[in-house]
């Protein structure tokens, strides 16, 4: 799980014009994020932990697989790990690139593997956080020191519920227009189907002022998604006649667009990636090219042009089949089965689902920038449960995970019973699996 990239075309003109125009319409309430360094433009890494979700006190595993932009891959035998305090929950794993042989100045893709085993003594602090844990994995490059004599190097980030396992549910974005404060007259044409993602970064060249569409794919491992990212470039386009003046005519030839050879293209190759913070707030990071260091940004949804039949993009799509957990710590109190008509405007920013069987109602408020609440509820039951769409700032996303991305919501679950205690609520898309419910 991780992050990082880019793309452009032609035949899509008039979506960037739209992009543009709609910036005096709307502004999108976004933050720069801290600049993550990248000497590798290209390379990719997903890290993920064996076992899913390990028990209370034991051992387990964390693997990351990706590829290297050459032969000088990560050094398994290097690789080390720390343990933060409980209050900043994060493991850091840490490596250098081994340039015992000779890389190559060509980006020829090279396979790694890394693994390290972490004792449960050291993670077993942040059982039952209500943080999720940080992994970081850190590839040192020995040919950049630093002042305080180490490397600078590769980073890549995951975030782990080693509670109840949310980390192994990916986000739903579905599809649409992204955009940030930022990057203004920029933007990013996002295209999901099941986890697979395709994704498109709408900029331009800020000294020759040309446009500079980046493409990406790559699958989300739980709320981030890492791959590299491909910038065309097309070579000089071919001179032709100027159709106005026809042949013969003394007059300066015009240069038209034919299709290009294989060899009139060139791919630069850099890194990408989407770091999910809500269901209506993402981060995307770009690896430029030649080792400049990347820089993320939040984005969100773009809302244009609806009429009073249709629910903005920024409400979530609770249409269909879920499954609501209560836990207490890990113990699975109570599951209960819960589905969605669809969803209708109540007024203002106010919209409302409710079951098929009437005995649920899901009151949603929205505003067109995203930020909002719903609040799920059953009279019969006694039941509510009040989550967040987004966190209200980047800290609360970073240091205590998401609490809504789609396919799962997490907040308590209050009984109006005086008897019942509060419990964990888990609402999870129909389909989908938590990992703690396979200790049982």
């Amino acid at each position: 799980m991780i992050i990082f990239r880019k793309f452009f075309s032609t035949p899509h003109f008039q979506i960037l014009v739209l992009l543009t125009a709609s910036l005096y319409i709307q502004t999108a309430n976004a933050t720069k994020i801290q600049p993550v360094s990248v000497f590798s433009p290209g390379s990719t890494a997903v890290i993920s932990i064996d076992p899913v979700l390990p028990k209370r006190g034991e051992p387990f595993t964390i693997n990351v697989t990706g590829q290297w932009k050459d032969n000088c891959i990560p050094d398994q035998d290097k690789v080390t790990y720390e343990v933060g305090e409980s209050d900043k929950g994060y493991i850091s794993v840490e490596t250098i690139l081994d340039r015992t042989n000779d890389c190559g100045d060509e980006f020829e893709p090279t396979t790694y593997k890394l693994s390290v085993k972490v004792q449960g003594s050291d993670w077993e602090v942040f059982f039952n956080s209500q943080r999720a844990v940080k992994i970081d994995l850190v590839v040192r490059d020995p040919l950049y020191p630093l002042p305080d004599d180490r490397f600078a190097g590769t980073h890549w980030t995951g975030e782990f519920d080693l509670n109840l396992g949310l980390h192994a549910i990916p986000p739903r974005l579905g599809s649409g227009y992204w955009l940030s404060e930022g990057t203004p007259y920029q933007g990013l044409l996002i295209q999901q189907q099941g986890n697979t993602v395709v994704f498109y970064e709408l900029k331009y060249n800020r000294t020759s002022g040309e446009p500079n569409w980046h493409y990406a794919a790559g699958r989300f491992d739980g709320n981030s998604l890492n791959s590299a990212a491909y910038l065309i470039n097309w070579l000089s386009p071919v001179d032709g006649i100027n159709p106005k003046y026809g042949l013969g005519l003394a007059h300066p030839p015009i240069n038209k667009l034919v299709q290009p050879e294989r060899q009139e293209l060139l791919f630069d190759t850099s890194s990408a990636g989407l770091d999910v913070r809500g269901v209506n707030r993402i981060v995307a990071f770009i690896g430029l090219i030649n080792g400049v260091t990347p820089v993320g940004y939040e984005y969100k949804r773009w809302v244009f042009d609806l009429d009073d039949t249709q629910l903005p993009p920024v409400v979530p799509d609770m249409v269909g089949p879920w499954n609501l957990y209560g836990f207490n710590g890990q113990n699975l109190e109570q599951s209960l089965q819960i589905e969605f008509r669809a969803g209708t405007k109540i007024g203002g920013d106010l919209y409302s689902f409710s079951s098929l069987d009437d005995d649920w109602v899901m009151d949603c408020q929205v505003n067109l920038g995203g930020e909002g609440s719903c609040n799920l509820t059953s009279e019969e039951l006694g039941l509510t449960m009040n989550f967040e769409l987004d966190p209200t700032t980047s800290y609360e996303a970073h240091y205590y995970g998401t609490t809504f991305n789609g396919n799962y919501a997490k907040a308590p679950l209050v009984s109006s019973s005086i008897d019942e205690p509060d419990q964990t609520g888990i609402l999870l898309r129909a389909g989908l699996h938590l990992p703690v419910l396979g200790l049982r």
